[in-house]
């Protein structure tokens, strides 16, 4: 994942409802977004902009995310 990077969701997924009203639209990735616990566990999630709102994402839901290529 690259900071600035556009990215849409996989095909496979499309059908699955939730996810695809959700993740529907091209999701600009603005990177990490750790949560530190107090129990002293670090969980790392990914922060996108999705249709003007921002969503998180953990990192098995990157696997279902790839890279819109802008070659023209």
């Amino acid at each position: 994942m690259k900071v600035g990077s556009l990215y849409e969701l996989h095909p496979a997924f499309t059908g699955l409802r939730n996810v695809s009203k959700r993740w529907g639209k091209p999701a600009l990735y603005l990177g990490k977004d750790p949560i530190h616990r107090s129990d002293g566990v670090t969980v790392v999630n990914h922060k996108f902009l999705v249709g003007g709102t921002v969503l998180l994402a953990d990192r098995t839901f990157l696997n279902s995310l790839r890279e819109i290529n802008n070659e023209n």
